[in-house]
C-alpha cells in the first residue's frame, strides 16, 4: 500500500490537480459565487487524475496496475485515499480564502468585508458538513461507475457534479433563506447544537462514503475483464 500510495502522488496525481483546486477554490471569496461552486469545480480536478490528462489512458494505468502482485482491493484504496487527500487539500484553501476578507478589508470597506465573510465563514460550521456530503455523493456516483467501466467516459464526471450541484444548491441555499440565523455563528439567535449536529451528520456521511466507495468499486473492478 505504501508503494501504490507512493505512485499515486508521484505518477498519477498530475500538478494540475492541484493547481485547479486552488485556483476554484479562490471562487470562495466572491460575492457573486453561491458557497457551494467550489465544490462544483473540484470535480474538474479528477479529470486530472482519471480521464488521462496525467497520462493513464495512454500508459493503460489501471490495467498495469491490476497487473502488478497487489489485490485490486488495494488498488481502488490507494485511489481513495489520494482523492482523500485532495479534497482535505479543498477544503483548507476554501476556509482559508473565506477569512481572507476579514485581513484585506479591515482597515477598508467594512460593508464589502461584511457581504464577502457572511457568504461563507459565518455559516462555517454548517458549511462544512455540507462540503463534505457533496464530496461523498460525488464519489458515490463518479468511483463505482469508473471502476465498472475501467475507464472514465466524462459522462460520469458531468452527472456527477450535476447531482452535487443539486444537492449543494439544496443545502446552502435553502437553510439560507429559512433558518439563516440558526446556522450563522456569533448570531443571537445562533443554534450551536443543529450547527454541529449537521457537521456531524457530514463527517459521518463522508466516512461512510468512503467505505461505500471502496466496496462497491472494488467489486467492480475484480468483475472489470480488460
Amino acid at each position: 500500500m505504501k508503494n501504490l500510495l507512493y505512485k499515486e502522488f508521484t505518477l498519477s496525481v498530475h500538478p494540475l490537480a492541484y493547481f485547479f483546486i486552488a485556483l476554484m477554490a479562490l471562487s470562495a471569496v466572491s460575492p457573486v459565487f453561491p458557497s457551494f461552486v467550489p465544490l462544483l469545480y473540484f470535480g474538474a480536478a479528477y479529470t486530472f487524475l482519471f480521464i488521462g490528462m496525467n497520462k493513464t489512458t495512454t500508459t493503460n494505468d489501471l490495467l498495469y496496475t491490476c497487473l502488478l502482485p497487489i489485490r485490486r482491493g488495494d488498488v481502488v484504496k490507494a485511489r481513495v485515499f489520494s482523492t482523500t487527500v485532495l479534497q482535505l487539500f479543498e477544503l483548507v484553501l476554501v476556509f482559508s480564502f473565506f477569512t481572507l476578507p476579514t485581513f484585506v478589508f479591515q482597515d477598508g470597506n467594512s460593508d464589502l468585508q461584511e457581504q464577502i465573510v457572511s457568504i461563507g465563514l459565518r455559516q462555517g460550521i454548517v458549511l462544512l458538513g455540507v462540503y463534505l456530503i457533496c464530496f461523498g455523493v460525488f464519489d458515490l456516483i463518479y468511483m463505482p461507475w469508473f471502476y465498472k467501466n475501467g475507464k472514465s467516459i466524462i459522462l460520469n464526471m458531468f452527472v456527477g457534479m450535476l447531482v452535487t450541484a443539486v444537492v449543494g444548491a439544496v443545502l446552502t441555499i435553502v437553510p439560507y433563506h429559512t433558518i439563516l440565523d440558526l446556522i450563522t455563528v456569533g448570531h443571537p439567535n445562533a443554534n450551536y447544537l443543529l450547527q454541529f449536529g449537521i457537521l456531524l451528520i457530514g463527517i459521518g456521511f463522508w466516512i461512510s462514503s468512503k467505505a461505500l466507495v471502496i466496496k462497491i468499486s472494488t467489486n467492480n473492478l475484480k468483475k472489470l475483464n480488460f
